[in-house]
Formats: structure tokens, C-alpha cells, sequence
């Protein structure tokens, strides 16, 4: 038998920045009240090198065989897709030192993003590659886009899914050292204001909620943010307090000119007896 027991405590740290070399993540979001599923490198956010040697992106499009009624590829024709993936970004990285940036997957359609340092010939690099899969339709352009606007504009999440993202790796991380995520516990919730006016709102509008203050200063290392607030209540991590507290504590805490800088808890292991 399990018995869930408090065996160590293994402080979590807050949201840290990302990956210096490539960083994949996924997401989906809703357009029309249609699931949108994105897959993006997010290290290219901060890659001053592919930034500044890579102007153009490279647009290719292909329309799905069957998709489901979502809109997306059904397992039997993810596997070729992914396929028909590799060999692009593996030509168009020889031909055109391209970097493959990222997707999305809506209506039955594809598109992948990649940048590249020019653009010579890569209609036939494409066409080369997509002889091997004569079953898709597709379509293909390059454009100019210094400031990669397509990458910011239609891969890169938004502030509030970002912060969905790096909540779900925190729990991820959780669960990694043997936590099942479902024992209650003390978090900690950290913040900084522009102004006390801000933090005091902040506190006056979480009074009912049972969060307890632990801690408050101000004279924060934020500059912008010198009004420090940390607070905590006992809640069970798992990836449903994602919507249900974290993100509504981010969003309350941006009305009143602050920055929600993450929480941490301690792990709960399971030990078998």
C-alpha cells in the first residue's frame, strides 16, 4: 500500500528564463472557437544570431488528408506529417541555412515557419522534397521579415499563455522528483507593484480568498516594481489550479500594476510501506 508521507522538502524555484539553445514548447488556443495547436521554438526569442543573420521566412502551407472534426491530424497522419517535417527543415537548413521556427494546425491546414539567410531556389528544394509525399497539396512563399514579425505574431504565445506554459513545467518539474500532485500544502505566491496603492488593492481584493501575507517590503530590487508582496495559502497543485488560481492571480495582479513572479511549494513523496 501507498501512503503519501512528507519525506523531504525540495523548495521549487520561480519562473526562471528560457533555454539559451532550443526550447520547444506546444500550446493551443482558440480562434473562432477553433482549437489552434502551435508548436514554437521559444529559445529564437532571445537568438540574436539566427535574429540577425536570417531575414527572410519561408512560408509553406499543406492541407491535411483528414482531419478530425477538431481540425487536426488524426494519429494515422501525424507520423507522415512529422516525416514531410524533418526533410523540409533538413533542405532548407543545407540550402538556405535555415532555421525551422515553428507551426500551427488549424481547419485542416499547416503551415511552417522557417528562417533563412536567403532565399535562392528553395521553391525547388521544397518541391524536391514534397515529390516523396505526391498525396499533399501545397503551397509555398518568401518574404522579407527582418524583424520577424510572423515568429512574434503567429507562433510565439502570448503574455498569459507563456505563463500558462511556464506553470505547467513547473508542475512538471513537481511531478518529476515523485510528487502525484494531489496531497494539500503551503504555496507561496510572489509579486512586485509599481506603487503601495497597487499592492494594497491587491491585498484588499484577495481578503476573502484565505491567503495569509508573509512578507512585505519597499524596496525591491525591481526598479519599475519596488513594492514587494509574497502570500500563501494551503491548495493542491495540479494542473487544473493552472486556471482555477494561477492565472486569475496573474491577471488580478497586472489590474493593479504589478508583476506575478511565480510560487513555490514543497514536494510530497509517495513511500511504499
Amino acid at each position: 500500500m501507498l501512503k503519501p508521507l512528507l519525506f523531504l522538502i525540495f523548495i521549487l524555484g520561480l519562473h526562471t528564463s528560457l533555454a539559451a539553445q532550443s526550447d520547444w514548447e506546444s500550446y493551443v488556443m482558440e480562434v473562432n472557437k477553433k482549437p489552434v495547436s502551435v508548436v514554437v521554438d521559444l529559445a529564437l526569442k532571445t537568438s540574436r544570431d539566427a535574429r540577425k543573420t536570417r531575414p527572410f521566412v519561408i512560408i509553406f502551407r499543406t492541407k491535411l488528408l483528414s482531419p478530425e472534426a477538431s481540425g487536426q491530424p488524426g494519429p494515422d497522419e501525424r507520423s507522415r506529417l512529422d516525416s514531410m517535417e524533418n526533410q523540409l527543415e533538413a533542405g532548407l537548413q543545407k540550402s538556405n541555412g535555415a532555421v525551422y521556427a515553428g507551426r500551427f494546425t488549424q481547419r485542416g491546414l499547416r503551415e511552417l515557419y522557417f528562417y533563412a539567410l536567403d532565399t535562392v531556389q528553395f521553391r525547388s528544394v521544397i518541391g524536391q522534397t514534397l515529390l516523396d509525399y505526391p498525396e499533399y497539396q501545397w503551397l509555398c512563399q518568401a518574404r522579407l521579415d527582418a524583424e520577424w514579425s510572423h515568429y512574434q505574431e503567429v507562433l510565439y504565445p502570448s503574455e498569459r499563455e507563456l505563463e500558462i506554459i511556464l506553470n505547467r513545467r513547473q508542475l512538471e518539474e513537481l511531478a518529476s522528483k515523485g510528487d502525484p500532485l494531489t496531497e494539500m500544502r503551503r504555496i507561496d505566491h510572489y509579486f512586485y507593484f509599481k506603487t503601495r496603492t497597487g499592492r494594497d488593492e491587491f491585498i484588499r481584493s484577495i481578503g476573502g480568498e484565505g491567503f495569509q501575507v508573509a512578507a512585505m517590503n519597499d524596496d525591491g530590487k525591481d526598479e519599475i516594481r519596488p513594492f514587494v508582496l509574497q502570500i500563501y495559502r494551503d491548495d493542491r497543485p495540479g494542473y487544473p489550479f493552472i486556471h482555477s488560481l494561477l492565472i486569475p492571480l496573474w491577471e488580478r495582479a497586472r489590474k493593479y500594476q504589478g508583476l506575478y513572479d511565480g510560487w513555490k511549494t514543497e514536494v510530497i513523496r509517495e513511500k511504499a510501506v
